[in-house]
């Protein structure tokens, strides 16, 4: 969905560190777009700071897993976007 340049990018994750949530680990869905993830996995609200950096992202929220950070519709739970470590 989005392309962050490298500046962005580093601020984006920066923001999501930050924010202290936990990364998930041994997760069994395939991290790329469409993909459902369990509804047992705790999904976590986007910082105001990322939402001013991408702002295409307002309504979606995360989650961490390992340390890729992953975009998810709450309403479906599919994946809407992965940014790599």
């Amino acid at each position: 969905m989005s392309r962050l340049d490298t500046t962005r990018r580093t601020e984006f994750r920066q923001t999501i560190v930050r924010s202290g949530v936990r990364p998930l680990t041994g997760v069994n869905f395939a991290l790329r777009a469409g993909v459902a993830v369990p509804r047992s996995v705790t999904l976590h609200a986007l910082p105001p700071a990322i939402l001013t950096l991408v702002p295409a992202y307002r309504g979606f929220q995360y989650v961490l897993v390992g340390d890729d950070i992953v975009i998810i519709d709450p309403d479906t739970y599919e994946i809407v976007d992965v940014i790599p470590a």
